[in-house]
């Protein structure tokens, strides 16, 4: 995880969510519905792949490197780093209107 620039190294259980890894560790995480719904909990997968089947996310903005941190399941080694809401959902808008 790369948070505010400080990249710390998570081992996340089988099955188990970026966002509840990043918690685990202790990682002052930004989250609110756990449901991938909210769009509270965003990052940019900078490496990896991440299962997200269960978010809400467009598959244009998936593909852009975005995830929902309360849905995403890891597939291999990731690199993510946090990103705020605003990021998020303006990419989410401006995807929408093309």
């Amino acid at each position: 995880f790369v948070v505010g620039g400080q990249t710390t190294a998570v081992e996340v259980e089988e099955g188990a969510t970026l966002l509840d890894a990043a918690l685990g560790a202790g990682i002052d995480f930004p989250h609110d519905c756990r449901m991938g719904v909210c769009m509270t909990c965003p990052a940019r997968l900078e490496a990896g792949e991440v299962d997200q089947a269960g978010g809400m996310l467009s598959d244009d903005v998936i593909d852009k490197g975005f995830v929902l941190t309360c849905v995403g399941v890891p597939q291999s080694d990731c690199t993510v780093r946090l990103v705020t809401e605003e990021e998020l959902l303006k990419e989410q808008l401006a995807t929408a209107a093309d």
